[in-house]
């Protein structure tokens, strides 16, 4: 299987009005395919979902940027809020 790890973040606002970044890691063949992914996911998580649950909502729009494994590298790092 070909594809590539791609960092998917955007700043969402939760059911309380609380505001943080959200950041999903997704193995892909594409970022449009990472995002799909991420897209169906969160869809099945809102069918299922007691509450609003804003924080799975499809918009806004993620940002993708691919990952090349071609030397060591931090991936991540964040502070939430």
């Amino acid at each position: 299987m070909d594809g590539a790890i791609y960092l998917l973040s955007r700043r969402v606002t939760g059911d309380h009005g609380e505001a943080y970044m959200q950041n999903v890691t997704v193995f892909a063949d594409s970022a449009a395919r990472a995002k799909q992914i991420v897209n169906d996911q969160f869809r099945l998580f809102r069918q299922n979902a007691r509450g609003r649950e804003r924080a799975y909502a499809a918009l806004p729009e993620f940002n993708a940027e691919k990952v090349a494994l071609d030397e060591h590298k931090m991936i991540t790092a964040g502070v939430t809020r």
